[in-house]
């Protein structure tokens, strides 16, 4: 190569190192300006004492600062995060949101959360007061109040014990689709502003002596919910129905409104002892519940045993199906019903 030839091939060269360099610089203050402002939430201590932090170490852990601990803005959307398996949380002070409206979790198990286990956790003013993703979740005497949502579980075979919902908004505790294989006893959902407790699509889930009282809609409602239990259950003074099958969020009208149905469930009186389920309206203030039980149109092969209906406004029991479809009521207490007591051997007898 000749020496003009090679100070040309030089210059051609320096060029495009100084083009490649503008380009890295380039991209590095790109993704400088469009990465998240504020730091990373702070890994937890073993004894917890203020909102925002991280769980990623397992171990058992204590919630003990300040009575209400509060969550700040400064401190992201999340009080506790877990993101690790083989948890344990205690409760001690009540974890405290900026409000209900917000997009906050008080306790956050995400998905790659396996067997965590939360023990007398208390959280309010939350979007979710608590937020389960991770599977083989264990909640026990837990209490959310004043949240859009007190507890919403998605992760499968999570078992709530003794769990509480008092004067949550939208929902007091809510089961959602992926929730496989869920289970609840002794739970109680009282005084939402929407239904007490949601299952959502769920399948396959166990209910055993819950309490769903004074909810502005329903005390318990199975929405595209199929082939539950429920057993041992009270659901009295709600705004609609103390338990509604169907899609309907006003409740029965008339018209099939679930995607799938909800289909396949048994609702049953407590399985070793009396007296039965009850479904009833007892004068509470405000609110005046009109069915004891309704099923929507379209819902089916459902089966009601050993349940008392009584004082509801307008029927104890109502099944929008023809003749009750295939839906079968065994050995009930009704005082009134549509259609009629005893259309049929199995249609609201």
């Amino acid at each position: 190569m000749s020496i003009g030839g090679a100070r040309q091939m030089t210059s051609k060269l320096a060029k495009q190192a100084v083009r490649s360099g503008m380009t890295a610089i380039v991209a590095t203050m790109l993704a400088l300006a469009l990465a998240p402002s504020g730091a990373a939430a702070a890994a937890c201590p073993l004894v917890i004492v203020k909102c925002g932090c991280t769980i990623s170490s397992s171990g058992n852990y204590t919630l003990n600062g300040p009575n209400p601990m509060l969550l700040t803005s400064t401190e992201g959307t999340t009080c506790v995060h877990i993101k690790v398996s083989n948890v344990t949380l205690t409760g001690g002070p009540t974890l405290q949101g900026p409000g209900s409206k917000s997009s906050t979790i008080g306790v956050y198990i995400d998905i790659f959360a396996k067997k965590v286990t939360l023990q007398s956790v208390q959280a309010m003013d939350f979007g979710q007061g608590i937020l389960i993703d991770g599977p083989n979740a264990t909640v026990q005497q837990a209490t959310t109040s004043f949240n859009n949502k007190g507890t919403v579980v998605n992760g499968a075979y999570t078992l709530l014990i003794q769990q509480s919902s008092q004067r949550d908004d939208a929902a007091g505790i809510q089961i959602n689709a992926s929730a496989k294989n869920f289970g609840m006893m002794s739970g109680k959902a009282v005084g939402a502003t929407g239904a007490g407790i949601v299952l959502n699509g769920v399948s396959g889930a166990f209910l055993n002596s819950i309490m769903a009282d004074d909810d502005a809609s329903f005390g318990i409602w199975l929405k595209d919910a199929s082939n539950n239990l429920i057993t041992g259950f009270e659901a009295e003074d709600n705004g609609v129905a103390g338990v509604y099958l169907g899609c309907n969020a006003d409740g029965p009208n008339g018209k099939s409104s679930c995607a799938t149905g909800s289909n396949g469930n048994t609702l049953v009186g407590p399985v070793y002892a009396s007296p039965p389920s009850v479904v009833s309206y007892t004068g509470a203030l405000l609110l005046q519940q009109s069915y004891g039980i309704a099923v929507g149109k379209g819902n089916l092969d459902n089966h009601f045993l050993i349940i008392m209906g009584m004082g509801n406004i307008v029927d104890d029991a109502l099944d929008e199906n023809p003749n009750c479809g295939s839906n079968r009521w065994l050995v009930n207490d009704l005082a009134t019903s549509s259609p009629a007591k005893n259309t049929t051997y199995t249609c609201l007898n």
